[in-house]
């Protein structure tokens, strides 16, 4: 399996137009042809940036995946005007995945599946925070989502980690990180 990261970052002050936006009319199209992980934004770090994590069988799968979304009329005609505009910069990272978890084997089991739109009034995010670490340091203690290795595309050979924070502090994952940000999921994201 290969996990691209994609990191967008976002005019500020435009993150919750642009995640309405996909929440309401952007993910029932990019979940058709796209295997979603993973939802998030920054509430720490580097402000104003959107998180999102994809997971494909192979570099093939993933040409394939991208051509039928490129193809497809309602995400080009409906989100693509109005959500591109929102992003000032785009990087990614492909990545193997290094130490999982049974909420990651879950979300990869189900991650063909293909996400309805939300109704305007379902909450935006979900109730817990999730942090994002680069570097090798080990939180104690913490919940982890998922450690991966950059092969490809920004920051090669860099240590990535996933944790979920439901019932321990946030913060606890920060100590000897190379970089470590707090992330809002959306409500819609399988990793939460």
């Amino acid at each position: 399996m290969l996990y691209e990261l994609r990191v967008y970052d976002l005019v500020p002050g435009k993150g919750p137009d642009y995640l309405d936006l996909f929440r309401r009319n952007g993910v029932q199209y990019v979940t058709r042809h796209l295997p979603m992980a993973g939802y998030w934004l920054t509430d720490s770090g580097a402000l104003n940036r959107l998180y999102h994590l994809w997971i494909y069988e192979s570099l093939e799968e993933r040409l394939d995946c991208r051509a039928g979304l490129a193809a497809d009329r309602d995400w080009n005609e409906v989100f693509v005007p109005a959500g591109f505009p929102l992003i000032v910069a785009q990087e990614n990272m492909i990545m193997a995945l290094r130490e999982g978890s049974d909420l990651l084997d879950q979300v990869v089991a189900a991650r063909k599946t293909v996400h309805p739109g939300q109704a305007a009034d379902t909450p935006m995010f979900a109730a817990q925070y999730m942090s994002l670490t680069f570097g090798t340091a080990r939180a104690a203690g913490a919940e982890l989502a998922g450690r991966w290795q950059v092969v490809s595309g920004a920051a090669p050979g860099q240590t990535v980690s996933l944790y979920r924070h439901e019932r321990d502090d946030a913060m606890a994952t920060a100590a000897g990180a190379e970089r470590h940000e707090l992330l809002r999921p959306l409500s819609c994201s399988p990793l939460r």
